[in-house]
């Protein structure tokens, strides 16, 4: 199994490195070199996000690392360290990158530091760690990274989303979350039926209420790469915290129905102002919620989720 893991991380990891980088990929001598320093920089955030779907890995690096303060803090520093001489390469404000990426990453080490020798974190603590990784960006409170400029994006939401697999999944392991990338015919044909289900009740709703419209865009991105790329980067990210740490700690303390109930209203009330997008939200936040709930893994209600998002785009929005 761990070698299937390693094979499906791979294949993801390449894909993703070619559609970050083939579009940018220039003649000009100075273009080249940006893109090198970019690409070594992607290619450390790229590791750090497929790595911890391998769970071997996971645990060689808890073996080399049994010390609880140097483990959690071992993925930040790389990441800090990564960042730092990314921005000196590409003549950003070093000080600036430097003490805003230290606060940002070193703030939930401290909170999950705090009684390290314990089985798992307690529920504040995963709550407050994912508060600190998730409000600075919400806010945008960080100095921007760009990647592949013009065309490509600032990494500021994937430092976060790595720093987030690392912490959770090494650093200090939270059982339950379910973060692998080999899913097999049950899940994906719970995956796409939940998916049919929340398309009956969701698409009648949006379009009585005009929050969504009949807007088909369909070109060759749409049907072929963006569903992986809304699966990676928009899918998972978000199944893990909705459902792989908050459903999964409201769950223990609230009981399964429960705390699925309460993940699905947090995860509506986080597409706020809209009342609208916030009803549906909370509709989807069951479907994702009931699929994770019985298959025990985010990458499979990120199936549904990635879908969802995949036929706004592809069909609704304006």
């Amino acid at each position: 199994m761990s070698r299937a893991e390693l094979v499906v991380a791979s294949v993801l990891f390449l894909f993703a490195c070619i559609q970050v980088f083939s579009p940018t990929l220039g003649s000009e001598t100075r273009a080249l070199h940006h893109n090198w320093r970019a690409l070594l920089f992607f290619i450390v955030l790229a590791a750090g996000y497929f790595g911890p779907s391998v769970g071997a890995m996971n645990a060689s690096v808890r073996s080399l690392l049994p010390r609880p303060t140097a483990r959690l803090a071992a993925g930040p520093t790389i990441l800090l360290v990564a960042s730092i001489l990314y921005a000196r390469a590409e003549q950003l404000s070093v000080e600036r990158v430097a003490i805003g990426y230290a606060a940002f990453l070193y703030a939930p080490v401290a909170l999950l530091r705090v009684r390290a020798r314990a089985p798992e974190p307690a529920p504040l603590q995963v709550a407050a760690a994912a508060a600190a990784l998730w409000l600075p960006i919400e806010f945008h409170l960080l100095p921007a990274l760009q990647v592949a400029a013009p065309q490509g994006f600032n990494a500021v939401r994937l430092i976060a989303i790595v720093t987030a697999f690392y912490l959770f999944l090494i650093g200090r392991p939270l059982s339950g979350i379910g973060y692998t990338f080999l899913l097999d015919r049950r899940d994906l044909k719970l995956a796409c039926a939940t998916l049919g289900s929340y398309a009956v009740v969701a698409l009648p709703l949006g379009l009585a209420t005009g929050f969504l419209m009949w807007h088909p865009r369909v070109t060759t991105g749409t049907l072929l790469s963006a569903p992986i790329l809304i699966y990676l980067m928009t899918a998972v990210p978000e199944e893990f915290l909705f459902r792989g740490l908050i459903q999964n700690v409201l769950q223990r303390s609230l009981g399964r129905r429960a705390g699925l109930a309460v993940a699905a209203v947090v995860f509506g009330l986080a597409h706020l102002p809209n009342p609208s997008y916030v009803a549906l939200a909370t509709l989807a936040g069951v479907a994702y919620g009931w699929v994770y709930s019985r298959t025990g893994k985010i990458t499979a209600s990120a199936v549904t989720h990635a879908g969802v998002d995949w036929l706004w785009i592809l069909l609704l929005r304006q």
